[in-house]
């Protein structure tokens, strides 16, 4: 079986071509469709000028027109690089800079945002003949861009192949049972590497993906109903709003059966036995390395444990000179996978400094047991998971610095019942200045997931002996996380 996404689609639409990939917003839109839909945005692509290799980035919210363009994009032989249309201007900026796309496919409500620095279209635009084009595109072209929060405060851009990303949803297939007759349903945005997932699990099944042009916990459950969704793929923190809410009859009646979400142990049990689900399974994974572990269906979950590595994936546990530790023992997460990155894009030093031998290191902390599941720990990487984000706390640093009655800043994250982590600036004043005006400040700097919401105005911040910022001091400081 072919792994690339393209090979994918094309053996479906032989195979089942009137079987509904799509779902979305009372639309079904069959393999064939979408296949003519995109054949036609690749022709269009390549009317403005794209080639094999170039960058086109795509900044839509959830609709059909985005996989439209996404598999357009990956038709025409262009790198797709899928970003958040409401990341906050410095962040856009910088990507868009960096990734120097030949075309940003975004809304009319987006396209001043991007018309600065690229050559940008709406998705009408990509309307025209349907034929398919003949690029040969192979396994080791690229395909997939993504940028990922990183510890320096510019995002790091991801870089896979053609056979490197679409191996990705296929992992998914055998340890949760997926077969052509689901129909997966994702409540995140597409250009969240969970919803992707989803549309290449579905993909590669043959089976059909679902999703909202948005999430609303209120219409979930109906949303569950007409779609018929068996499986839902989603964060630990949308589970927390579900149970948060009163019980319906909907809950036991749909058709679930499995969900896979990041959550504690707790949750899992919840979730289990309100909603009447078979299972939920828990991943580790991160952008760069792909997924790594997922915890099999109709075996007995271990506490603590996000699972075995799944097929072709290897793990190891190693100290900071990069030795195997034995069983049980923390250390960083070490990765060698057939679906990980193959570079960080135009900085071949971070490439070098993060894959060695083949091995891709994590930057996490975690354990294996006997039998090599593994057991996360805690993030090397001063990066804050708010509610299925990645957060920089050095760019959230940075923009915070740049308040002239800002002396010295510290961004953390802290623990959160429903997101996870939420985010905590300590800030040592120069003057006279209230959270009030720094959230309007960063506000209007950075995405609103990336603007602190718990602030702390201290006289000084805890330092190492060569003027570090302690920060695992600052975590369990100060005032308590407010609700």
């Amino acid at each position: 079986m072919s792994d690339t996404i393209l090979d994918a689609l094309a053996r479906d639409v032989a195979a089942c071509g009137a079987h509904p990939f799509i779902l979305h917003e009372g639309r079904a839109v069959s393999y064939a469709e979408l296949d003519r839909l995109a054949n036609a945005a690749a022709r269009a692509l390549a009317a403005l000028g794209v080639v094999r290799g170039d960058r086109v980035t795509l900044a839509l919210g959830n609709c059909v027109e985005y996989l439209v363009a996404a598999f357009g994009i990956l038709k025409v032989g262009g790198v797709l690089n899928p970003v958040n249309p409401v990341l906050g201007a410095a962040e856009l900026g910088y990507i868009v800079r960096h990734a120097e796309p030949r075309v940003v496919v975004t809304s009319a409500a987006h396209v001043e945002s991007f018309r600065r620095h690229a050559n940008t279209v709406t998705p009408e635009a990509l309307a025209g003949a349907d034929a398919a084009l003949a690029v040969g595109i192979g396994a080791e072209d690229p395909a997939l861009l993504l940028y990922t929060s990183g510890t320096t405060g510019n995002p790091k851009g991801v870089l896979f192949t053609h056979g490197t990303s679409g191996r990705a949803g296929r992992h998914f297939l055998q340890t949760l049972g997926i077969t052509a007759e689901d129909v997966v349903l994702a409540v995140t945005p597409l250009f969240h590497g969970n919803a992707w997932g989803a549309v290449q699990t579905a993909l590669h099944a043959g089976a059909t993906v679902a999703f909202p042009a948005a999430f609303h916990a209120s219409a979930f459950w109906p949303l569950v109903q007409e779609t018929g969704a068996t499986v839902l793929y989603t964060l630990g923190t949308i589970l927390a709003m579900l149970l948060a809410r009163p019980a319906s009859d909907a809950e036991r009646t749909s058709r679930l059966r499995v969900i896979l979400g990041l959550g504690s142990a707790s949750v899992r049990e919840r979730v289990i036995e309100r909603f009447g689900v078979t299972d939920v399974a828990e991943c580790y994974g991160s952008t760069d390395a792909g997924v790594v572990t997922i915890t099999p269906i109709g075996v007995p979950p271990r506490a603590g444990s996000c699972g075995p590595p799944v097929p072709g994936v290897e793990i190891r546990i190693v100290d900071d000179a990069g030795r195997d530790l034995p069983p049980r023992t923390p250390g960083e997460i070490a990765v060698r996978s057939p679906s990980g990155l193959a570079a960080y894009f135009r900085d071949p030093d971070e490439t070098a400094r993060a894959v060695r031998d083949g091995w891709f290191l994590t930057g996490d902390v975690g354990w294996l047991d006997e039998d090599g599941w593994l057991y996360f720990v805690d993030r090397k990487r001063d990066v804050i998971r708010r509610g299925g984000e990645n957060v920089s706390s050095a760019l959230v640093e940075k923009v915070l610095r740049e308040h002239p009655r800002v002396a010295e800043v510290a961004v953390v994250g802290v623990p959160d019942p429903v997101l996870g982590q939420e985010i905590k600036a300590f800030v040592v004043a120069s003057g006279p200045v209230g959270e009030d005006e720094l959230r309007e400040f960063a506000g209007a700097r950075l995405a609103g997931f990336q603007v602190p919401r718990v602030w702390e105005f201290p006289a000084s911040l805890p330092k190492t002996a060569t003027g570090r910022v302690e920060k695992y001091k600052l975590r369990s400081a100060g005032k308590p996380l407010l609700g």
